[in-house]
Order: structure tokens, then sequence, then C-alpha cells
């Protein structure tokens, strides 16, 4: 069951823990092989564009020693780049030695930092004490290093390439206070009782002074808060000996602020990976000349091969999320700051975004961590209209078409002759409203089989999508206790959407799909009804995008009625009408609907039926499977009836209803529909007219009604030509109606139109 949003309650975390498991940003794989974590696709991006000086400090900045590192690296990371299969891993060591190369200024950048409280002791003047020494030099703190040799280096020193890592070591303490002491040996760490951190990195069997057994590899510490361990002392191999220096360097500023050193927050693990089928291979470049360093071109060519690898798998899949191009984590953080909105001294930011959102979950299904974008978004729609603030007209014709179906075409009924069911059909709201034979035939059909009663109504997705969690759940408490009187029947859905719904907001009623039940019970009979199209494809709406056996079974159903199905290249998106997204984004809406049309040739097969007047409007020729299943000829999509308008999908729910208590009701029983006042008004209104205003999503009921008050009140304008117009404000929303009045009590409709500005009574002039 829905809860309450409570707004004085809604803490940051939790808008941004329906988004904190993104790993979009995070590490790549080949990063995190890095012993120096660097940030591959920044260095690489920067080497593409030939950003040499740029990508030399990020660089530096991460490996401390960029000549060292960028010749005796052994590249961890080959074995995690994703371009392995398609041209083979990027060169990142050639691409490191590249920058080094053409970097023209390495000089650091000097501030004028105050020297930081606190000195430390670095013992042992190897690769992994050096590093430490610069790094924390860098920080501003007082270092000593101490070198039982007579000069720094250690192990390197017996290397052919040790006068290059002897002069980058000078360059870089060239402009950095660090006392040196040769020819020191500590014996004890009691000699180093006047600092206050020690870094013992005596190398690989070096001194540790009894602390080894202490020691924590995660912040390099020990039993004695003060002194940290690393490097060769600890088994790290020569990278990881360097990387120590900065993570010790760290460790130690925390220590010296607080008193002990605390692990930071470890990034997120990627565990997307590209798909690289599509991914033309491209070679890995060798260098042309004899000193195995790219030329300036080679190392832009090399680095460009990089796919820059990140998770942008929802942004790929979801064209509401591309037009924003936004990931999780920014929505997130602009839901929970528009919720904090308050006009007129802030405003909302993103209303447009918030309800563009068809809540198809498909970027749920998409996402690697399962993350929800509609989720977030609906926490914005349900705290606006909590707190007063949504925009009305964006729902306000389905919520009032809801109010509808939760009323006057609302009905339970049993089986005849009974007060209980152990099934009850739930067709949903829509499906009778474009054909009532689709409710009639199906239900015929189940009760042939099981014991079943209908259940007419509305499972509350208006609402639902609107953010509206008073009318949600006023219809959630009317559907249950119907339920209950109904003796707890397991309901049998004609709308995955109802489904889907009902699976969220009733976890304790238990439901199945119509279309398993109807593939096991109707029988084909090859020599009668065929499907209306001889090949077509099967358009699967959203919210069946898990429910194979839904999906499995229309595809029996409409190949046992003769249709040669071809699957689409892609399934499980949202037609366009998902969180009624029309009015907020039109152009968004017009979008996605093209775009599904335009996913396959052949016709539709859908069992949505809000998938099937979506791409009848757009031309798609469409059948329902109900109309396969059942051999229904005159019926939207397929060039008969045409798809119904807003008038007459009313009186069809009505129609339903009526007929079914004809049919389910007592002997005698009859249900005849309150009429308005306004119903017998006559209008005049020609084909292009009626479908203009009705694209609009306004009725000719409403249009009658308006009528009705302006003759009954007076309260119309009449024009110079005798034409004539009146309005009538709704909760949101003022309508307008052009019409002439040829004779008495006929009108003829010219145009009607409605807009979101309402005037209120103010004292006439004198």
């Amino acid at each position: 069951m829905i809860e309450r949003l409570n707004l004085s309650k809604l803490q940051a975390e939790e808008i941004t823990s329906l988004s904190a498991s993104c790993v979009a940003g995070a590490p790549p794989p080949c990063a995190r092989k890095c012993p120096f974590g660097l940030d591959v696709r920044s260095f690489t991006a920067r080497a593409e564009k030939g950003r040499w000086q740029v990508a030399y400090k990020s660089f530096r900045d991460a490996v401390v020693f960029p000549e060292l590192v960028s010749r005796l690296c052994p590249a961890p990371c080959a074995g995690a780049c994703s371009r392995s299969d398609v041209g083979g891993a990027i060169d990142l060591p050639g691409l490191e030695r590249a920058v080094t190369a053409l970097a023209t200024d390495k000089r650091r950048d000097s501030y004028a930092i105050p020297r930081k409280a606190g000195s430390v002791a670095v013992v042992g003047a190897g690769a992994a004490g050096l590093s430490a020494a610069l790094s924390l030099a860098v920080k501003r703190c007082g270092v000593t290093v101490f070198e039982r040799g007579a000069a720094w280096g250690g192990a390197l020193r017996a290397l052919p390439d040790f006068d290059v890592f002897d002069a980058e070591f000078s360059a870089g303490f060239l402009s950095l206070d660090v006392n040196f002491r040769f020819n020191s040996e500590i014996h004890a760490l009691s000699e180093l009782s006047e600092f206050d951190a020690v870094y013992l990195a005596t190398g690989d069997g070096g001194e540790s002074f009894g602390l080894f057994d202490s020691f924590d590899s995660t912040l390099l510490t020990t039993a004695q808060p003060r002194v940290f361990l690393g490097g060769g002392l600890v088994g790290a191999e020569l990278m990881t000996a360097i990387a120590h220096g900065r993570l010790v360097a760290r460790s130690v500023e925390t220590f010296f602020q607080i008193g002990r050193a605390t692990a930071a927050a470890d990034a997120s693990v990627c565990s997307w990976t590209p798909d690289t089928t599509d991914i033309a291979p491209v070679q890995r470049l060798v260098p042309s000349d004899g000193s195995g360093v790219f030329t300036d071109s080679e190392a832009r060519a090399e680095a460009a091969r990089c796919l820059k690898c990140d998770c942008d798998i929802c942004l790929q899949g979801c064209e509401m999320l591309r037009r924003f191009h936004k990931l999780p984590m920014k929505i997130a953080s602009e839901v929970y700051t528009d919720i904090g909105a308050n006009p007129p001294y802030s405003s909302h930011t993103i209303t447009r975004e918030a309800y563009s959102c068809s809540n198809c979950g498909y970027c749920k299904r998409r996402c690697p961590e399962s993350i929800d974008v509609g989720e977030l978004l609906r926490v914005s729609r349900r705290a606006r209209v909590e707190g007063g603030s949504a925009p009305p007209a964006l729902h306000d014709y389905w919520l009032r078409e809801m109010d509808f179906s939760s009323s006057d075409a609302f009905t339970v009924l049993p089986p005849r002759g009974k007060t209980t069911a152990e099934y009850v059909f739930f067709p949903g709201c829509q499906l009778g409203a474009y054909n009532p034979d689709y409710v009639t035939r199906s239900f015929a059909a189940l009760q042939n089989v099981f014991d079943v009663g209908l259940f007419l109504g509305c499972c509350g997705a208006p609402a639902y999508w609107a953010g509206d969690d008073t009318r949600l759940i006023a219809n959630s408490e009317k559907i249950r206790e119907a339920w209950r009187l109904l003796g707890e029947p397991k309901f049998i859905f004609a709308c995955s959407t109802c489904a889907s719904l009902f699976a969220e907001l009733f976890p304790e009623i238990e439901g199945v799909s119509l279309y398993p039940l109807l593939a096991e019970s109707v029988a084909y009979d090859t020599g009668g009804t065929t499907a209306p199209f001889g090949a077509a494809s099967v358009f699967d709406p959203c919210s069946a995008a898990e429910d194979e056996a839904a999906r499995a079974a229309v595809r029996t159903l409409a190949s046992g009625r003769g249709a040669a199905l071809t699957e689409l290249e892609e399934s499980g998106k949202c037609c366009g009408y998902g969180g009624h997204i029309r009015l907020a984004n039109p152009s968004l809406y017009e979008e996605i609907t093209s775009g599904r049309v335009a996913v396959g040739e052949l016709p539709y097969i859908v069992y949505c039926v809000n998938c099937l007047a979506v791409f009848s409007e757009r031309g798609k020729k469409c059948a329902h499977i109900l109309d396969v299943a059942f051999g229904l000829k005159n019926s939207i999509g397929q060039g008969g009836a045409g798809m119904p308008d807003i008038d007459t999908r009313r009186k069809n729910s009505l129609e339903v209803k009526r007929l079914m208590v004809r049919e389910l009701g007592a002997d005698g029983s009859d249900f005849i529909p309150e009429r308005d006042p306004w119903d017998d008004i006559e209008l005049i209104i020609d084909p292009e007219t009626a479908e203009r205003v009705d694209r609009k999503l306004i009725s000719l009921s409403d249009i009658r009604e308006a009528l009705y008050l302006a003759r009954e009140s007076g309260g119309f304008f009449t024009a110079s030509d005798g034409t004539r117009q009146c309005s009538m404000l709704r909760t949101a929303l003022v309508y307008w109606v052009h019409y002439r009045e040829p004779r008495e009590g006929v009108y003829e409709i010219l145009d009607a139109y409605y807009h979101r500005m309402k005037f209120s009574e103010g004292e006439a002039d004198e």
C-alpha cells in the first residue's frame, strides 16, 4: 500500500538513496586496476585533444613521478581494457611517455600555503619514501627523510635509467622544503620521538620495529597511531609502493586533524561494461621512430582509440533522459532541491522534466544497478501535489476520466446467483471504452471455464502518474473493500498496467493475465477466424516487459490465428501514453510515439488498448490481440470504425456496464445511466473540428455543459459577426467555446480550447 509523503521529514538521503548505487562516473575497469587510480577517461580525452600540459599535470598528480612510472609500470590496466577485443588494449604507458615528453613546462605550481602544524619523519629514501616525502611536502607538512645510504633511490639505483629518475627526483624536490639526512640509520623508534608522525619505508626485508603484525593495509597504519608502514617493507611491488606515498600523505594529514586515520569513501565499482559488438576495430598504434615514443599525432590517434568507458545505458535507452541529458544522481539532487522550493522566494525549476517521464520502468530494467529514474520523478510529482504546487492542468483530463470510471462506470458483479467468486475479471477502465466487445467476448470465454465475476473500475494509474496520493488511496480502498466483499477472488487482468500497479499497491491480491487463460481455452479453427494481418509484429507494452507468460500467450494466440510473426528489434519501451506526458512535453511525446511506430515495418498486434489508440492515431496499422482471438473485424487500427472520441468512449464504458449488469445481475436487473441537463443540447460540428477538439482532450459533453451554463446564466459574448464565445471554469482549466446559434437550441461549434489562466471577479467601475 502506498504511503503518503511527509514533506517535513523528506531528507536528501531518502531521495538520493534511490540513485545512490549509480555507477555513472565511477572509475572504469582499467582505472580500478591502476595502483594510482589514474582518471584514464580524463587523461586520454586530454591527450586526444593535444592538451599535453593539462594531461601531464593530471598524470603527475596521480603518479608522483611521471618519468619513473611511464617507463616502469607493467600496465595492469591493459588486461581490463574494453578495447582488447576490438583492436587491442590502449597503450597507456606509451601515452604516458608521450605526454611526459610533449609537455613543455614541468614545474610544479607554487602556492603561498601556510606550513601545517606537525612534522613527519620518513625512514627510507627509496621510491616509497621519496613518494611520501614529496606528497607530504606538497601539502606543506614538515618532512625529514632518513636514509642509511649515501644517496636516494634505493633499489632503483641499479637500473640503467636511474640517471633519468635521479634528475626527476631532483626536479621534484627543488622547490620543496624537505630535510634529507643521508648516512643516518634509525635503530629504534625512540630516536624519532620529536616527530609527530613516522613513515617506515625501509624496503623489502627492512626494519619495521615490531609493528608489521599490526599493519593495516587500507590506511597503512599500525598499532601505534603515529607510525605508518608502506612500500616494499609490506610486500608492495614498485608501482604500489609509489602509490603508497600519496596514500600515507592523506592518512597522516587526517591523523594530524582528528588524531586517527580514516578511509576515504570507496568509489562505486562499475559493474557495467560497454557492448563492443558494433564498435569498429581500430588497431593499436606503434611508435614510428626508434625511440619508442609516440609523436604528437600518433599520441592523439592512440588516445582517440579509448572508449572513455562510462555507464550511460539509461540515457541510451530513454528519449526523456537523452533530451534532458541528466544522470540519476543529478536528477536526485534536482528533485530534492525542487521539493524545497518556496514560491515566491524560490521557484520550481524542473517542472517539465518531472512531468516528462512515462514511468515505464525501462531505465530500471536496463540499469545494472536497477535504478528507477521514474520513481525519482514520481517523488517530485507526489511532493508537488502534497505541497499544493502541482500544475493540475497536466493531469486534469485523465483524473476526471479516472473519477468517471470509479463512479458512473464502476460496478462489481459476482457470478449470476452468487455473492462471491473464485476469479474476477478486471478489464481496466479503457478496454471496454474503446470496444465493448473486448470485455463481453473475453468474459464469455472466461465464463465457460472459470467461476468468474466482473470488476469494472480503474486501477488508479492516472492518480499514480499524477502523484495524487489522496485520490489514489481512496480508489485503492474502494477496490480493496469490494474485493473482500467478493470473497477475495483472484484477479484476471486484461491490462498489463493494471496488473503491475496491483502488484505494487495490493500485494495481498493474487492476479493473472487474461491472455495465458485465453491461449489455453480458445479453440482454434483453421477454417474460420484468421488474423487481420498475414504478417505482423507483436508490440509488447512496457508494463508487460517482465510478464513472460503474457508475452508468450499473445504470440500463441496470434500465430494460432495464422499470423506470421516477426519480432521487433527492441521491446519493453512505452508507446508514449504512460505517465500522461502528452500535455507536459508535446514534442517529446511526438518523438516517442513516432519512434515506436518506426521500430517495425509490419502491422502491430498489441495487447494494451492505449498502445492501440496511440498507434492508430499515428496511422499505424494495428490490431488488438482480442481482435485476433475473437475475429473482430470492425475495430480501430484496421480501417474499421476508427478511433472512438472521448464521448463515445464514455458511452462505451456505460454500455459495458449495462450489458454486464443485464448478464450477471438478478433477473430483471438493468442499468440506466443518469442524464445531465445538457445531454439533449443539439450540436452541429464538422468532422475536422470535432477531431481537432478531441485531440485537445475536450469532450463534446464539456462543450454542451459550457453552452448550457452560458444559456442559463446569459454569460456569453457576442461578436459583430454574430458568433458567440462562452467559457466554463473547471478546477484546473478554463474552457472556451466559439459557436453560432443558427436556430434556438441548436449550436454550431466553430472551435473550442482551454487555458490555465483564471479570472477572479473584481469590483465594477463606476
